[in-house]
């Protein structure tokens, strides 16, 4: 058996593998040979880094450009940079969101504009339909974010909520070439969920969102602003965002990143040298956090029981996105959350050691990005008097793992490629 220190000390060091460099270095040859002006927006937690690498890569070509990200950085002196607020948008959304909306009207027609879009995008890039103020969205994405809805789900309320996704920024863009450079944050790659869709023609409907609505039992709870807008729709006094048989899409191509085949690749190879059997969970998956902690556990008990075909030591690897019902007062995220919930399924097992994280680095309302946690971990808190399962019962993963110092803390990553899970059996 490994020492503790010594496994945990492999997990830590998963970190920069994702980190050092870019992950989609290989995939931006866009050929960009067009004699008329080029233009660059990027919109995201990725943004910054999405910006400086085509700007590494076309600099010459690039006459101007616009980036909106979650914090302040510099990319070029061709390029304003813009702060908004991520995960409930904020006034400084709203007044980059114009200040982009502005800036691609005005683009010449017959010109190219590369849109890059990362995750973050639905709440930076927002701008509140007529008589919704953004108290109002936040109260809407808060109930959202609390209730235990999927990504998929959440976002088709907000494409109907906003003047710019589902496609509508999109219609803005239809007298230039556009090229959307689009890096997947959510399970399955679906390009008009990622970002709520800015840029690309929308399917979901108004009544998909009212329904939404009504099976999470939230819908008594939003505005009386945001209900009338949302039957409006339905009733079809506002139009509905644009569906793909509307779409001019003959000038508009969509390049989607897969940095998170990258990632696992890199990871995979990091594990194997250290001597690690690696298993990896080739679909992004989805759900409950109870599910996918279920699941993940599951596996590693299985191997270590010796009744899977996977030999230790091994290596378990997994992406994608969960969901948290929140029912208690405390404060976490999704990773928190599974961490803990994996840290009292291995109680007391052998060595197996878990980290759990965001990778744009903030998992939820917080200023960390996950845990690390094995097989003692909730032994180690019982001896202190500290009840793992209170925490878990108030939503309260993120003062367990303070208490316990399990948090995984990187600041913003620049990327962001779902949750990332890797699993130690030694």
């Amino acid at each position: 058996m490994k020492a503790k220190f010594e496994t945990q000390q492999k997990l830590l060091e998963i970190i920069p593998q994702f980190l050092k460099d870019d992950l989609n270095s290989t995939e931006l040859n866009l050929s960009l040979r067009d004699k008329k002006k080029i233009w660059l927006v990027a919109v995201g937690k990725g943004s910054v880094q999405m910006a400086s690498q085509i700007m590494k890569q076309y600099d010459g070509q690039i006459h101007d450009g616009i980036v909106i990200s979650d914090h302040q950085d510099f990319v070029s002196n061709k390029i304003q940079v813009f702060c908004g607020s991520h995960p409930l948008p904020d006034s400084n959304s709203v007044a980059a969101s114009y200040e982009v909306l502005d800036f691609v009207r005005n683009i010449p027609s017959g010109d190219t504009l590369i849109f890059c879009i990362s995750g973050g995008t639905s709440s930076l890039l927002t701008i509140p339909p007529f008589g919704i103020e953004i108290k109002e969205i936040q109260q809407l994405y808060n109930l959202l974010l609390r209730s235990g809805a999927s990504i998929h789900e959440i976002n088709i309320i907000r494409k109907h909520v906003c003047e710019l996704k589902g496609g509508k920024l999109g219609e803005e863009l239809e007298h230039i070439n556009l090229i959307s450079i689009i890096e997947s944050d959510v399970p399955g790659d679906d390009i008009s969920t990622i970002g709520s869709g800015p840029t690309v023609p929308d399917p979901s409907t108004f009544i998909e969102a009212v329904q939404i609505l009504k099976n999470l039992r939230i819908w008594d709870r939003v505005t009386i602003s945001i209900q009338e807008h949302l039957i409006g729709g339905m009733e079809g006094y506002i139009p509905e965002n644009p569906k793909p048989n509307e779409f001019n899409s003959k000038n508009h191509r969509v390049e989607l990143l897969s940095g998170s085949i990258n990632l696992k690749k890199r990871i995979i190879r990091f594990l194997e040298k250290e001597g690690y059997q690696t298993w990896v969970k080739e679909e992004s998956y989805s759900g409950s956090v109870q599910k996918v902690a279920k699941e993940i556990c599951g596996k590693a008990i299985s191997i270590l029981s010796g009744n899977d075909d996977i030999n230790i030591p091994a290596a378990l690897l997994y992406q994608g996105e969960s969901s948290v019902k929140v029912r208690g007062s405390g404060k976490g995220g999704r990773n928190q959350e599974l961490a803990l919930m994996a840290a009292l399924s291995f109680e007391g097992q052998h060595s197996i050691s878990l980290l759990s994280m965001d990778t744009d680095g903030i998992d939820g309302p917080t200023d960390v990005a996950g845990a690390i946690v094995n097989s003692n971990t909730t032994l180690g808190a019982r001896k202190r008097e500290i009840e793992p399962e209170q925490f878990l019962s108030d939503n309260d993963s993120y003062e367990f793992h303070k208490q316990m110092k399990t948090h995984i803390r990187t600041g913003s990553t620049g990327i962001n490629l779902m949750d990332l899970q890797v699993v130690l059996i030694d």
